[in-house]
């Protein structure tokens, strides 16, 4: 510590004192009532904001330099916040302190870099992913936070239904194949493959994973870190890993040819590989196989089911408040199941629980599709996406967003996390 503060020492040679909230428990709304902070050093100022991100369950912290000014935002529950801004004096020995505890180079401002240090809080362990990107007028970082701990839960809590849970789970017992799980960045992906991997994880089942990054350790599983500096990549690992003799494979993510193609020879020599496609729904998973130069016969051969999925905030249980239940909105997105007269859900309020915003923690609304036969047999003479997801509409599959609109009706979420949905994916499986 002496060490940084003698090298740092030099760019705070003033206290600079702001506003900002008292603690994590007020309101980002209230950012005039506050208390009165001074930082003489960059260690106090990164640390006060690393610690506070914990407490009010950021993923994301985000220090942006402008002009005149430096941003804090956090990402709480998948939505930015702007927490406060400061002078931008602070930004220079921020980002020097950052990148120390990242082992980045100091004089590199020209290029992006990436990296990661552990921060301790409260007797936890945590892991910061680093991104330093060049701006106009200074460097942008954004730490994505990791916990060490295993937070893994059951697939029903994230959000799935029993009928989809109990989908999942059949899908889960094949001894070979593929199962994909589509979703944008920021959809919960890995999370739920996270919960797959912990239920489906014994002794008696040796099971690998490639990620990048390792984000949950999951005591009985090897993990390993995708490292391109040294070449570790997924299709390397995915090759080293063939050798290791496994029952289950996870790749983090089929994001190129060659990862595909090392997957798919998994899962055809005998292997389960579970892995995240970026597509929009189950039936779009497909089509970015064949964009990748997958031919169709082969993913019909290995597929054993696709998972979809989108995130919606979860109503904070404290402060939600009970409303009649808006059906001409149901019927307009499709929605055709009957409703009790007089049906009750939610809306979000806010209070000191969940920081003013009238939700803590998200939900994933899901869609499921097992593969089989006559999936095989539509996926081999592929022909586009709207002959597949005809396909799905007859069969009656539930969409995601008839998933979302579940949480709406338990009164787990509202009508503003059901619209976003629907303007996210559309309302094809009612069509």
């Amino acid at each position: 510590m002496g060490k940084w503060r003698q090298l740092l020492g030099n760019v705070f040679e003033e206290r600079v004192a702001y506003e900002l909230p008292v603690s994590s428990q007020e309101s980002l709304q209230r950012g005039h009532q506050g208390q009165r902070i001074s930082h003489s050093n960059p260690e106090e100022f990164l640390d006060y904001w690393l610690h506070r991100a914990i407490d009010m369950r950021a993923s994301d912290v985000h220090f942006e330099c402008f002009k005149k000014r430096l941003v804090v935002r956090y990402r709480i529950d998948g939505v930015l916040k702007k927490i406060t801004d400061v002078p931008n004096t602070l930004h220079s020995g921020l980002v020097t302190r950052i990148k120390l505890l990242a082992h980045l180079r100091l004089d590199e401002r020209r290029v992006p870099q990436d990296g990661r240090f552990a921060f301790e809080h409260a007797g936890q362990s945590f892991d910061f992913r680093i991104s330093v990107i060049p701006s106009y007028w200074g460097e942008s970082v954004v730490l994505r936070i990791l916990e060490h701990d295993d937070k893994t839960t059951g697939l029903q809590s994230l959000g799935a239904s029993e009928e989809q849970a109990v989908e999942i789970d059949m899908m889960m017992n094949a001894s070979n194949g593929m199962i994909l799980v589509a979703g944008p960045t920021g959809s919960g992906k890995s999370t739920t493959l996270y919960a797959v991997i912990k239920k489906i994880s014994s002794p008696e089942r040796k099971v690998l994973t490639v990620e990048d990054p390792v984000e949950y350790q999951i005591d009985g599983v090897n993990q390993i870190a995708v490292n391109e500096r040294v070449g570790m990549t997924f299709a390397r690992a995915l090759r080293a890993m063939l050798r290791q003799a496994p029952n289950v494979i996870l790749v983090g993510e089929i994001r190129d040819k060659e990862t595909a193609e090392m997957a798919i020879r998994a899962a055809l020599t005998g292997h389960l590989v579970l892995s995240t496609v970026h597509a929009r729904d189950t039936i779009n998973a497909v089509t970015r196989l064949v964009d990748l130069g997958v031919p169709s016969y082969l993913i019909a051969a290995t597929l054993r089911g696709i998972l979809s999925q989108r995130l919606v905030q979860r109503l904070c249980p404290s402060c939600a408040r009970p409303v009649p239940c808006d059906e001409d909105f149901l019927r307009r997105s499709g929605h055709g199941d009957p409703l009790p007269a007089g049906t009750v859900t939610c809306e979000a309020v806010g209070c000191e629980h969940c920081l003013r915003t009238g939700y803590r923690g998200r939900l994933a609304a899901y869609e499921v599709l097992p593969i089989d036969a006559g999936w095989r047999e539509g996926i081999h003479d592929y022909a586009d996406e709207d002959v597949l997801r005809q396909r799905f509409v007859q069969e009656g599959r539930k969409s995601m967003r008839e998933s979302a609109i579940h949480h709406y009706l338990k009164g787990h979420s509202d009508l503003n996390q059901v619209r976003g949905i629907i303007a996210e994916v559309g309302v094809y499986a009612s069509a």
